[in-house]
């Protein structure tokens, strides 16, 4: 059985930046209530941020394969079956719903937050950005390949998502000078736990999904297993939960520096996590 190249580096681009932009955005959604100029800036940066990195994600996974003009396909060749095809149409769907909230944060300022209109329109970007971050685990898990056929790899790429994408978010509200809140740290120690407990069942679940994903996972460990202990699970996982613990119990510790380390670490990892279990399909088998 050939495992050989099915996708190349720009699917890993879409899942990477894709994430980051909608945790960024998730965050932002249920974090960020406050009606002062600081958490308006704070929200005006992130929605940019996460409008940016999603619309550079979904570039890739329309150029995939040398095609640049692939996008036409999801529209004109639109197949319900396939989840590469409701990919295109929910990053589209999403990207024009955070458009519209990019707008609404610039045009209607401090007053916006209390709108019916922008309510309505943060709900349904709340509902796009969950249905892409399941996308993002889908998308492998339907091809059933290796140790993508692992049915733990959709929440793993969720919950990496939302902590990367949250812990950078966090990091933006504190350069833009907003103050510091015990709701953040709370969401990155539940969500780096979250990491950190399906990392550690994942090895536990690749035998019921067969020969294959139990042999891939044994190359990855051979090949990449410091990577994927030391990088994506100690630096993405283990040390945002451990200096938001500290941040939760020291409230004077909650400053820039910390959290702009909390953010580089979940971003480290997940782009470990993601590009280790994204190219398992590319191991030669049998």
């Amino acid at each position: 059985m050939d495992y050989s190249s099915l996708w190349d580096v720009r699917i890993f681009l879409d899942l990477f930046l894709g994430g980051i932009g909608v945790g960024i955005f998730l965050f932002m959604a249920f974090g960020y209530g406050e009606r002062d100029a600081r958490r308006l800036s704070t929200l005006r940066i992130g929605a940019i941020a996460s409008l940016a990195l999603v619309g550079a994600g979904a570039l890739c996974l329309v150029s995939e394969l040398g095609r640049p003009f692939g996008i036409l396909s999801t529209v004109t060749g639109f197949n319900a079956t396939s989840v590469t095809s409701w990919g295109g149409v929910l990053q589209v769907a999403f990207l024009l719903v955070d458009a519209a909230l990019c707008a609404m944060l610039f045009v209607r300022k401090g007053a916006l937050l209390d709108g019916v209109a922008f309510k309505v329109v943060g709900a349904a970007g709340v509902g796009f950005a969950a249905l892409v971050l399941a996308y993002h685990g889908l998308v492998l898990n339907s091809v059933g390949r290796g140790l993508w056929a692992d049915a733990l790899i959709i929440p793993l790429f969720m919950t990496s998502s939302v902590l990367a994408g949250g812990a950078a978010a966090a990091a933006i509200g504190r350069l833009a000078g907003a103050d510091a809140s015990a709701g953040e740290a709370k969401f990155v120690s539940a969500s780096s736990l979250a990491v950190a407990v399906l990392m550690l069942a994942f090895g536990f679940t690749v035998a019921p999904a067969g020969a294959d994903a139990a042999f891939c996972y044994d190359v990855m460990m051979a090949q990449s297993g410091m990577v994927w202990w030391l990088v994506a699970f100690g630096v993405g996982a283990v040390v945002p939960l451990v200096l938001s613990v500290v941040a939760l119990a020291k409230p004077r510790a909650q400053g820039t520096a910390l959290f702009l380390v909390i953010a580089v670490c979940a971003l480290a990892g997940s782009f470990a996590c993601k590009f280790l279990l994204a190219s398992t399909a590319q191991i030669l088998i049998g």
